[in-house]
């Protein structure tokens, strides 16, 4: 279950180099993408209409992706410029070709409707004074505000769904993550969940904690100082485009002026009904501590993905083995924990079935 009218982030923008040409599933959809010589982005289906041939095994000349067979070049728009084995070149030599723009460091592409592409803005949260006007991802280009690790990229062998409840459900990290950040306090948050229009919800978890070592460490917070306000807030922006912004500051402080402020880009893309790709991002407000806090977080975030990975990829497979197709087939207990899961499904389904 996934709506095709959306912007999915394909690729990391580093990974396409000029000339080069990446081979990637979307949406069920085996995509070549390739970036020419003067920058241009292009995204076709990996399949030459010729011999079924992948584009992706082709190489990049000036006008287009050449399919590595037989020859055939196909350009951005997926019409084939030239067939080296004869003149003429029939109307039915064409591939399908995506709508594709790229910022932040990341390549975007539309899977769905390419009419309805051209009027669609890229994903962003409305942003604020500070630290919130990272909020519409450019908290993932370098600065002297942002001291940034990543985007990275995961292949998760797990529905993308079971990536996003997730991530909306922090009280999981107490468990699955006890070693690496030792954070229960979590379970005791007040915590909000709003659902903001028909695309995107917040959920904020707040508490004091005296924080433990590793997030004393990863924080740089002061050892003296004996409770923090801790915070964790989602921005989810359907279907699987996320924020955390998390961090403490000493009980009564003010987190823009003395506080650690993080902010977590967490995308997830859907490859098949079984595996989504996670593009993942740490990006360290005023850079604290001189770049430190940045590769802390980096290495920790590292870690905690690792767990999840495992974690979703066993609950795929035990989904499998009692044969459920989806995670929403076979749920017989949800928990006051779950609101968040619960609003974002409910909005992922009603987007897929106006699709429909």
């Amino acid at each position: 279950m996934f709506p095709r009218n959306s912007w999915y982030v394909a690729a990391m923008s580093h990974e396409l180099v000029d000339g080069g040409v990446l081979a990637r599933t979307v949406c069920n959809l085996p995509l070549a993408l390739f970036r020419k010589s003067d920058g241009t982005l292009g995204v076709v289906i990996d399949q030459c209409p010729h011999r079924l041939y992948p584009l992706s095994k082709g190489t990049v000349v000036d006008d287009g992706l050449r399919c590595g067979y037989h020859g055939l070049v196909f350009g951005t728009d997926g019409i084939c410029r030239e067939i080296p084995s004869q003149t003429e070149i029939p109307a039915r030599a064409c591939v399908r070709s995506f709508p594709v723009r790229e910022a932040h460091g990341l390549v975007w592409i539309w899977p769905g409707d390419a009419a309805l592409a051209q009027s669609a803005p890229l994903p962003a949260f409305d942003t604020g004074p500070g630290y919130q006007a990272g909020l519409d991802f450019t908290c993932l280009e370098p600065s002297a505000t942002w001291g940034v690790a990543g985007p990275h990229h995961i292949a998760i062998n797990a529905n993308y769904m079971l990536a996003v409840d997730n991530l909306l459900d922090l009280t999981h990290t107490a468990f699955v993550h006890a070693a690496t950040f030792d954070n229960a306090g979590v379970l005791d948050s007040e915590r909000t969940i709003k659902a903001l229009g028909d695309r995107q919800l917040v959920d904020f978890f707040g508490f004091k904690n005296s924080m433990s070592a590793p997030l004393r460490t990863g924080y740089m917070l002061d050892d003296a100082v004996p409770l923090f306000d801790n915070y964790l807030e989602t921005y989810w922006y359907a279907p699987g485009i996320m924020i955390l912004v998390h961090g403490a500051v000493a009980q009564g402080g003010d987190r823009e002026t003395d506080g650690a402020i993080v902010l977590n880009t967490n995308i997830i893309t859907p490859a098949t009904e079984t595996s989504c790709h996670y593009f993942w991002a740490q990006s360290v407000y005023r850079n604290r501590g001189e770049g430190k806090v940045r590769d802390l977080w980096d290495v920790m975030t590292r870690a905690a993905f690792a767990e999840d990975e495992e974690t979703l990829r066993n609950q795929q497979a035990n989904l499998e083995a009692f044969g459920s197709a989806s995670l929403d087939d076979d749920v017989a207990l949800v928990l006051k924990a779950d609101k968040a899961i619960v609003l974002a499904r409910r909005i992922v389904s009603r987007l897929t079935k106006l699709e429909a």
